[in-house]
């Protein structure tokens, strides 16, 4: 487990029932009406590379068209692609790129960034950019053109999850809060020369960057969306490869409506995400378990720790989690050590309406078994945003949404860290600042461990359930893999795939 920190300004938009409505969506999409966004086509059935040709002698001179069934609404902003969703993710990749990126090994390298430099410090970022940058339009691409598009996603206000990953940055609070024209904290020193400064060493800046919803934007004059990704849009449903040499050189859309798993079996398209409850053994091709970078977990702020214990200790995870769709159990790492405390006489459970609701009906019925009075009070996303932040809900599922960097990233603390740890907060301001200062991946890892280690041992928090979904992938097209944020790997595509 290599996340743990969270925000309460994530509430009203990452609950349940926004979340779920992106990452397993069955509804068509409903596109901008601008001729420079993608208008997805009809299904039809097009030839699929067959893994039994014979393989080109030349393989840089074969050119593959890959069917992407998207079934989420694309609104040409990268900052769109939480964790939620997969499609929306691969489609900001695609499309867009950021001043560092995922590798295919996990690690951090290159974007549009060729490298960047660091003060003692660590407060001061200097990315210098690849030389004769261009957008999708054939555009130069500068400094500022990367400022703005960052002050973009700040603009999108404190209750974005993209918004509040970087309130490190010096000047980004303030300009998501409307307080600011622009983020103090990022200059262009000139064309290709973008410097950022940090509030406190942040050492996952980079990580962050290279998220699919920090893929760099913006509009011409004229309105025209502005790409920087591998592919740029060239009508409505298709996406053309910007190196001539790519292997897969356009990548079409495919509409998918109330079935997704149909257009695997009548080969209309080569990847898909499949609702819950599509797709079997039979289906074409094959099916992969995405992880999605979304948890839920159970948070207590009552002020007796064992008293906190007994009550996470007394949880089943697989009770909690069987009536939300696509949340996979985590075990209980707490059930088998709990000391022995009386539970609460009494005791509020807050949930917010949508589809955490059934995790609270399970707390409900759990604790009452056990002699507890409970009282379930269900509100509206903001209104248990309000109550979690304002420090009047006790008890409580918690959506802890990631989706700001690669696999690694930390969760920002947004609302403070009292907003999740209480009282407590003091006594893990040392890990939590050590977590983000530290320069070293691995030795970070040690830090998060032991952090999450704390959270438990204080009884403030249980990871319950991972949420995934399932995607499509079309006999023929072995080659087509995600990275560790759901994003699409086409590095390893080859000619008899």
């Amino acid at each position: 487990m290599h996340r743990l920190l969270f925000s309460t300004r994530l509430f009203a938009l990452f609950t349940l029932t926004s979340l779920l409505a992106t990452s397993c969506a069955e509804e068509e999409p409903t596109f901008q009406s601008e001729t420079t966004t993608p208008q997805l086509e009809e299904a039809s059935p097009d030839p699929v590379p067959d893994g039994d040709d014979e393989p080109s002698d030349s393989p840089e001179a074969v050119e593959i068209t890959v069917r992407l069934g998207i079934g989420t609404e694309w609104t040409s902003d990268p900052a769109d692609a939480g964790p939620a969703s997969i499609a929306l993710r691969v489609m900001a990749d695609l499309l867009h790129q950021g001043l560092t990126e995922l590798q295919v090994d996990g690690s951090i390298g290159p974007g549009l960034a060729d490298r960047w430099f660091v003060t003692e410090d660590r407060l001061t970022w200097t990315f210098v950019l690849s030389t004769d940058l261009t957008d999708g339009l054939g555009m130069p691409l500068s400094a500022n053109d990367i400022k703005l598009s960052l002050e973009g996603v700040a603009a999108r206000g404190v209750a974005d999850q993209a918004a509040t990953s970087l309130n490190a940055i010096r000047g980004w609070k303030e300009h998501a809060n409307g307080d600011s024209g622009e983020v103090s904290g990022i200059s262009a020193l000139d064309v290709s020369t973008l410097v950022i400064e940090l509030l406190e060493p942040f050492e996952m800046l980079a990580d962050v960057l290279a998220s699919p919803a920090f893929g760099i934007t913006g509009r011409t004059e004229a309105g025209e969306i502005r790409t920087t990704g591998a592919y740029r849009y060239d009508g409505g449903d298709t996406l053309v490869a910007v190196d001539d040499s790519t292997m897969v050189t356009e990548i079409k859309l495919v509409q998918v409506g109330s079935s997704a798993s149909y257009l695997l079996e009548d080969a209309l398209v080569d990847w898909v995400v499949l609702p819950v409850g599509q797709g079997s053994d039979t289906t074409p091709g094959d099916i992969v378990r995405q992880p999605l970078d979304l948890r839920v977990a159970i948070v207590v702020r009552i002020g007796d720790a064992d008293a906190r214990r007994a009550l996470l200790g007394s949880l089943v995870t697989d009770d909690l989690t069987a009536g939300v769709l696509s949340l996979n159990p985590l075990p209980n790492l707490m059930a088998a050590d709990v000391v022995q405390a009386d539970l609460p006489e009494t005791l509020v459970v807050d949930v917010p309406e949508g589809s955490l609701l059934p995790i609270g009906l399970a707390l409900e019925a759990t604790l009452s078994h056990l002699g507890v009075d409970i009282e379930l009070r269900v509100s509206s996303p903001d209104e248990f945003a309000t109550l979690v932040a304002s420090g009047q809900a006790v008890f409580f599922p918690l959506v802890v949404a990631g989706g700001s960097g690669s696999s690694d990233a930390l969760l920002r603390v947004a609302g403070g860290v009292d907003d999740v740890t209480g009282s407590e907060s003091e006594l893990l301001q040392d890990l939590i600042m050590g977590v983000a200062a530290e320069q070293d991946p691995a030795q970070r890892r040690i830090l998060v461990d032991n952090l999450e280690g704390e959270l438990r041992e204080l009884g403030l928090m249980l990871l319950v359930g991972q949420f995934e979904v399932r995607v499509g992938i079309g006999p023929g097209f072995d080659g087509l893999r995600h990275r560790s944020d759901g994003t699409l790997d086409l590095s390893q595509f080859s000619a008899t795939s």
